[in-house]
């Protein structure tokens, strides 16, 4: 990665209570790797992060506060070296990786109000391919394409 690339922290479970739900910071991921994150809200701050997975570690809380890129990935990676310059551990297999997955039910509801999407992705903004849709499809279908 050559350029720095800007994401957002979506927040759809507030478990402190401390900055509600929606879009609750804006941050960079540098290219030498660190990220700086800018809270949102009337307390609003902004931190330094040595790698973008600690970051996501302690404010992740379980896949209720994911990362979600604003800028498209970087041009001139090879997925077939399982290489990714926004992908802290390369393209990482379906099955393993140090950024697992995570679900979280999207805010569109039915008639009577209940959830209707899931959304699945990797924390820590790992890339996802379609292969990885694959595997998940695979996994909820019970084998079934």
């Amino acid at each position: 990665m050559n350029e720095p690339r800007r994401f957002h922290l979506q927040r759809n479970v507030d478990v402190t209570g401390a900055s509600g739900t929606g879009r609750v910071a804006d941050g960079v991921l540098w290219p030498d790797g660190t990220a700086t994150l800018r809270w949102r809200g009337e307390r609003a701050s902004t931190v330094n992060w040595d790698r973008i997975e600690d970051a996501e570690a302690v404010h992740g809380h379980g896949g209720h506060t994911i990362i979600v890129w604003d800028d498209p990935a970087p041009v001139g990676w090879d997925i077939a070296d399982r290489t990714c310059p926004h992908c802290s551990d390369g393209h990482t297999p379906p099955d393993g990786g140090s950024q697992p997955w995570s679900a979280y039910l999207a805010p569109e509801r039915d008639g009577d109000g209940q959830p209707t999407t899931i959304h699945v992705g990797r924390s820590g903004g790992a890339h996802v391919a379609e292969s990885d849709a694959q595997w998940i499809r695979e996994r909820l279908n019970g084998g079934a394409a």
